[in-house]
């Protein structure tokens, strides 16, 4: 049922909770055992002393009366093996033992090296020996440690019990419940192995992020995130080469007819040869153009950029008067009569601007006036371009944004460009936290702000 041969977070969880829980019951059972054995030990050895003082008192006539001390004795003294030895003066020295304490004394005894009091008897066991010197009577006792080491032995082996059955018990407990705790974690490796070894990827997978535990909550969360990153940037990847060979595919196509044109014709009508040379050099400008605005904004999806606090009101100014010669539109600027300050990148916001009017030129009138409005809307800085061009519709108002999208009139070969400039525009806006919108501009045309962040 459970195999915690390996690494597994499981297994090394249940071998370390087991192995702490053994060691827990190990020191408890020998701390327990060595109080009990202490106890018991220095009870058997006042039961000792008190033997001796109770011997005292049965002597009779210099002589131990054994009945009456094992009749008076305060403890069982079954176990219990006295040698009495009398030093009267002008009389003969005697020696008495106790009930089988000759045939004790027969038997060999072994000193005990740290506690010395304590003997082992071969056939009989442990004995603790006591001695009393009255004068003229010496007492020995040696009294069994039978008791003390019956009690003990059942202690250990009560403890033996404990430990297997904790050991038991408490292995497949943990065992439970390591592998409870480590299913989520378990099935977010067996999702991500999924998702690595799958046939169809389609870039938009994510792994399950369960509730709790907590720990592997923000691991699948970050996981996610990280996998979502790294999809956008892989469809990114393929957007952009889709794109590219897709609009590459006309020009080239355009290029290689004219190039075959030259060579079939070329000798018998010269005159073609101008005009073509002329369109492909403007279809190569064009893709060289396509190309740089491609690869600027595939940089844009790996580039942080710095934002410093900057005069908005300046910018504009600046912009429009090194600008302005470019455009046949007059640009007319209604901007705030306070100091309008912003976070965002100076070489960005530039940029904006002259993508913005280049825009705004291009499907405006000649006659007609851009105009340039900042001011605070919400605590917001603001900024707003404003043409009096065709306008928009709504449909193409949600896609403009988009690589290479042009509405239906733009795409006419008249008005030059490469669908890429609002794309760079909306990245831009993006790197600089700041957001892009379009909406009508009354009675006719179209108006893009820019809404930019205070701090």
């Amino acid at each position: 049922m459970f195999n915690f041969r390996g690494k597994s977070n499981a297994a090394q969880i249940t071998r370390s909770f087991t192995l702490m829980m053994i060691l827990i019951v190990l020191i408890t059972g020998a701390s327990i055992s060595l109080v009990v054995g202490y106890r018991l030990t220095r009870d058997r050895i006042d039961d000792a002393r008190t033997l001796t003082k109770s011997l005292d008192r049965s002597i009779i006539d210099d002589e131990p009366d054994w009945n009456r001390w094992t009749i008076n004795s305060p403890i069982n003294t079954k176990n219990t093996f006295v040698k009495v030895h009398t030093k009267i003066p002008k009389h003969e020295e005697q020696t008495f033992y106790s009930k089988g304490t000759s045939k004790f004394f027969k038997a060999n005894a072994t000193q005990m090296p740290v506690f010395r009091s304590v003997w082992y008897v071969s056939g009989y066991g442990f004995f603790y020996r006591a001695a009393m010197d009255s004068g003229h009577i010496y007492y020995e006792t040696w009294t069994s440690f039978h008791d003390v080491l019956h009690i003990f032995r059942l202690i250990l082996e009560i403890l033996i019990f404990v430990l297997i059955f904790c050991g038991v018990l408490g292995y497949f407990m943990i065992a439970w419940l390591a592998r409870r705790l480590n299913k989520p974690l378990a099935n977010l490796t067996s999702a991500a192995n999924e998702i690595n070894h799958s046939d169809n990827i389609s870039y938009h997978e994510a792994l399950p992020v369960p509730d709790s535990p907590d720990e592997v909550h923000d691991l699948g969360s970050e996981i996610n995130q990280l996998l979502k990153s790294l999809n956008d940037q892989v469809l990114r990847d393929h957007q952009f080469v889709s794109d590219a060979s897709h609009e590459l595919r006309t020009p080239l196509t355009a290029i290689r007819g004219h190039i075959s044109l030259i060579k079939r014709r070329g000798e018998q009508h010269p005159e073609i040869i101008p005009k073509s040379l002329k369109f492909i050099d403007d279809e190569s400008a064009r893709m060289q153009t396509l190309v740089e605005s491609l690869l600027r904004l595939s940089r844009m999806d790996h580039v942080e950029i710095d934002r410093q606090l900057l005069d908005i009101n300046q910018t504009v100014r600046e912009t429009v008067d090194n600008y302005q010669p470019n455009i046949a539109q007059p640009v007319q600027l209604d901007l705030s009569p306070d100091v309008l300050m912003a976070m965002v990148n100076p070489d960005s916001l530039q940029q904006i601007l002259i993508a913005l009017l280049n825009n705004a030129s291009k499907y405006s009138p000649a006659d007609q006036p851009i105009i340039m409005t900042t001011k605070v809307i919400d605590g917001q800085p603001t900024l707003a371009i404003a043409d009096n061009g065709s306008g928009i519709s709504d449909d193409d108002k949600q896609r403009i944004f988009e690589r290479f999208y042009r509405v239906d009139q733009a795409r006419s070969q008249k008005i030059p460009g490469t669908g890429l400039g609002l794309a760079i525009v909306s990245r831009l806006a993006d790197l600089n936290h700041a957001q892009i919108a379009v909406s009508d501009h009354q009675p006719q045309g179209t108006i893009f702000t820019l809404t930019l962040a205070k701090q």
